[in-house]
């Protein structure tokens, strides 16, 4: 019998008894429905069937109904919706099993249960009664979390208590680290997990490093929402690439990853370097690398010196709240009950940051303190502050002596310290608007190395600047700035000085004619004094207004060929200030090319150079096709109408002729590179300044000597620097220092340095020998080690007993 239904929708409804159990109504809608085998058979078209009972409904294009098995096979595009358990299933093909209450899936299947989970595999069977998905193929799950679930040899879900079991498990986070397990059970509804054989391989810069290839093994495996715990685990944070082994690897009995103190722990570990066991640890932790900041020691400081003696330094962080922390740093000497107690506090405010490094020593003699605070912040979005405070007590020399800027490489307010003066300051910076800014501030300044009390202060209140850039009509064709500027200072006792500055300099924008490029400035300086006792300015009021009138022009030529390209440029440039300045002869530095065509030569930022100029300069560059300099050479000099003892004697700008002043550059190839600074008598008669930095090789090998002599009216010294590097695989290296004063045949230090660097070990031993005293400093010599486990822990240390033992 048979029976068509086109171009509309029928309902047929079909109640049947097979095997004496009782079948639910399937209720089919579709265009296309055929009967067959005395109504045994329901064949359908593209369309639905629905199950009210089981509240399941059914989409395919084609499907079969067998009466006599009660089963329902659903063809191409299959949509399979459990309303009632919230899950959907889509498969090419799928048998609904009525009498067990099962669906299995062929080919590839998609399964997405509650929107917390997406199953993606081949061949599923999808148990109604128990509530169980299985699968013996390949298969992955995503969670709600964007966690991989890869189940290599199948799977088994329950669905109600959210388990899965699996003979192979991996899983890969959303931080995209891979976990292996073996014979696996995983609760993810608590994020339980127990498995044996794991694996952990962690993304390469999970611990802060690209190069990295961390990794976390062991026998069997045991996690919750707490904690994670694996059994007999080898863990370390190296690479293998181009290695017979890891540089270092931690094994231990029991591994746990603390989830609420993030912290990760070890019992009972050796750790072992280059595949040796080196050291056994109890017990130790450091924190997860989701911690940023977490209570605990840091690694321990040994060193030894001839001016320090044996030391260690113990740091311990202490975390105070989510915005504070500190570091006490103990140091603690082997000899004479000297200690050191030094302390480094941390606090973030909401509109500024707080840091103070503060110490306390005793050295059965004498006590010593230090106090650095540093307050940096904001008033507002157009307003900053910065608040210093530096203060020694007991010993000027207590900084250098103790060497606090290398001995912790965590202290962050030593590296800016300068050892042989302090500096105390309030400073406000604000910009009013796009063109305008002003800055004020309050100093205080001491210099260690004077050891009168009264003479080594220096207070400057205020010291402030006001610039502004005035918008000028284009007809103008420049920019106009104006600056003001001053301080008032008390110095040597007895010394003061106070200054106003205000400048109106006007610069034009290029102009160019027949090739020559050139601009102008004008600079009308109004000089405010009112000194007692000065050696700089003179006594009681001084007032002056000072101007410059400059003009630059340059020929830039060039000139391209199949392998470079040429630049040749000529530049001229003429100032002349018709007004008087002041006596400056004792101040300045050497005139270099890089400050020649400079509009403040003279480096004094109060004053003008004062009387009529013309600078000459000639500029040449070479550059290969990929633009790198093969050869620059530039050289210049200083015409003057009259001499003028009261222009800096050192630049040569109080002669009529200064120096001849040079550089030259020459790079032929990427192995040999040469720099020559000079500085020519006028007359050639000889030579006051030379500079030589040459450096050879490349990669494996480079080796650098830095030459300096300073003669006749420039000074008297002869020196000369080497560096080499020896690279004697990606590893292995060795660095040799020297500075010698070739004037006295006097070797000033000597350093050898062997490293052996890796992604994550670096080995470093350090030889050196300092031949000056420095103040309460005695010469010194020192071999001293360091080894770090990137990125957890370093070990420093020194065999300064060598030489004890040596010398006695």
């Amino acid at each position: 019998m048979k029976i068509k239904f086109l171009n509309y929708i029928v309902l047929f409804s079909l109640l049947f008894v097979c095997n004496q159990i009782k079948a639910d109504v399937i209720l089919f809608d579709s265009k296309s429905i055929e009967i067959e085998n005395e109504g045994n058979l329901i064949y359908s078209g593209k369309g639905t069937a629905k199950i009210p009972n089981q509240k399941l409904t059914i989409r395919s294009d084609r499907s079969v109904y067998n009466k006599l098995i009660s089963q329902l096979l659903i063809k191409d595009n299959v949509e399979f919706f459990d309303d009632l358990n919230q899950i959907i299933i889509n498969s090419r093909e799928a048998i609904y099993d009525e009498i067990n209450n099962t669906i299995l899936s062929k080919g590839e299947t998609f399964i997405k249960i509650e929107n917390k989970y997406e199953i993606f595999s081949e061949d599923v069977l999808y148990d109604r009664n128990s509530m169980k998905i299985i699968s013996e193929l390949d298969t992955k799950i995503y969670d709600d979390l964007n966690n991989l679930y890869n189940f290599k040899d199948g799977f088994v879900f329950d669905k109600n208590k959210e388990v899965i079991s699996s003979k192979t498990t991996n899983i890969i986070d959303n931080d995209n680290n891979s976990y292996l397990f073996e014979n696996a059970k995983i609760n993810l509804k608590t994020k339980e997990l127990v498995g044996k054989e794991v694996s952990v391989d962690f993304v390469n810069d999970f611990f802060g490093d690209v190069n990295n290839d961390p990794l976390l093994k062991g026998k069997s495996a045991l996690s919750d929402n707490k904690n994670t715990i694996i059994q007999k685990a080898v863990f370390s944070t190296c690479n293998t690439d181009n290695k017979n082994c890891r540089g270092w690897e931690i094994q231990s009995d029991e591994f746990k990853h603390n989830k609420i103190d993030k912290l990760f722990e070890y019992k009972n570990s050796w750790l072992k370097v280059f595949n040796q066991r080196i050291f056994f640890l109890p017990y130790f932790n450091h924190p997860d690398p989701s911690v940023k900041r977490k209570s605990g020691f840091l690694t321990p400081v040994y060193s030894s010196s001839d001016n320090l003696g044996r030391s260690i330094n113990i740091p311990y962080f202490h975390v105070l709240s989510d915005s504070k922390d500190m570091t006490l740093n103990p140091r603690i000497y082997s000899e004479n009950d000297n200690f050191i107690l030094q302390s480094e506090y941390r606090q973030a405010f909401e509109n500024s940051d707080l840091i103070a490094d503060l110490s306390f020593n005793y050295d059965d003699k004498n006590t010593s303190t230090h106090s650095i605070v540093e307050l940096t912040g904001n008033f507002d979005q157009d307003t900053s502050y910065t608040l210093e405070f530096q203060n020694v007590s007991g010993n000027d020399n207590y900084l250098k002596i103790h060497d606090f800027q290398n001995i912790q490489d965590t202290n962050e307010l030593m590296e800016k310290i300068n050892s042989s003066s302090l500096t105390s300051f309030f400073k406000i910076n604000k910009d009013i608007d796009a063109e305008t800014r002003v800055s004020s501030a309050i100093r205080i300044y001491e210099d260690l190395t004077i050891t009168n009390t009264n003479d080594k202060y220096q207070y400057v209140f205020p010291d402030f600047s006001f610039n502004k850039d005035i918008d000028l009509e284009k007809n103008y064709n420049g920019t106009l700035f104006f600056n003001t500027s001053g301080y008032q200072k008390l110095h040597s006792t007895n010394i003061y000085e106070a200054q106003l500055n205000n400048d109106f300099n006007f610069r034009s924008f290029d102009i160019i004619n027949f090739g020559i490029v050139s601009n102008y400035d004008f600079l009308l300086k109004n000089y405010n004094t009112y000194a007692e006792n000065s050696t700089v300015f003179d006594n009681n009021n001084d007032h002056d207004l000072f101007g410059t009138v400059l003009l630059n022009s340059e020929l830039p030529l060039k000139k391209i060929s199949n392998d470079n390209t040429n630049f040749l440029r000529p530049k001229v440039q003429i100032k002349f200030s018709p007004t008087n300045g002041k006596d400056i002869s004792s101040t300045g530095s050497r005139l270099s090319y890089d400050s020649l065509f400079s509009s403040n030569r003279i480096g004094r930022s109060d004053m003008v150079e004062e009387g009529k100029s013309l600078t000459l300069g000639l500029e040449y560059e070479k550059i290969n096709l990929t633009n790198e300099k093969l050869i620059e050479f530039n050289i210049g000099s200083v015409l003057k109408d009259k001499k003028n003892s009261s222009m800096p004697s050192k630049s040569k700008l109080d002669q009529t002729r200064s120096d001849i002043i040079g550089n030259f550059v020459y790079n032929p190839n990427s192995v040999v590179k040469l720099e020559y600074d000079f500085s020519y008598d006028r007359d050639l008669d000889f030579s006051n300044y030379d500079a030589i930095s040459a450096e050879f090789g490349e990669n494996k090998f480079i080796t650098s000597f830095d030459y300096i002599t300073e003669n006749h009216e420039l000074g008297n010294s002869e020196t000369i620097k080497n560096n080499t590097l020896i690279n004697f695989t990606d590893e292995h290296s060795l660095q040799f220092k020297t500075t010698k004063d070739l004037k006295s045949d006097f070797t000033e230090v000597i350093n050898f340095n062997y490293g052996y660097n890796t992604d994550c070990l670096s080995i470093s031993l350090n030889y050196n020998k300092r031949f000056f005293r420095d103040g309460n400093l005695v010469p010194d010599e020192s071999l001293n080690f360091l080894i770090k486990f990137i990125p957890f822990a370093e070990l420093r240390g020194s065999a300064n007993t060598i030489f004890e033992n040596k010398q006695n």
